[in-house]
């Protein structure tokens, strides 16, 4: 099964270096000064949204697609108030007016 192979876990490393290289050259661009906390707080927020994405699929594969969609909706709306919060907390400290 592709979820089970070496594949999936290529791809999906490749994925998070896609996002990562593009949200370094982001908060370049947006004059955020990033350390380690901040990327750990932006770190914290990817791995919210994608472990809810990741358990939805693997509860539909399951049997339980209900569960799934709500456990996903949860982990969604987390990750999405934390979002907001660390967008205002890293443009607080933007370089740029």
């Amino acid at each position: 099964m592709f979820f089970d192979g070496n594949i999936f876990w290529l791809l999906n490393g490749v994925i998070l270096t896609v996002i990562a290289l593009w949200f370094k050259d982001f908060a370049a661009e947006k004059g955020w000064g990033m350390n380690w906390w901040k990327w750990l707080l932006t770190g914290s927020v990817y791995l919210i949204f994608t472990t809810s994405f990741y358990a939805w699929g693997t509860l539909i594969g399951e049997g339980f697609p209900g569960a799934g969609f709500k456990f996903f909706l949860l982990g969604f709306f987390v990750s999405l108030i934390l979002g907001v919060g660390l967008w205002r907390l890293l443009a607080a400290g933007s370089k740029k007016a």
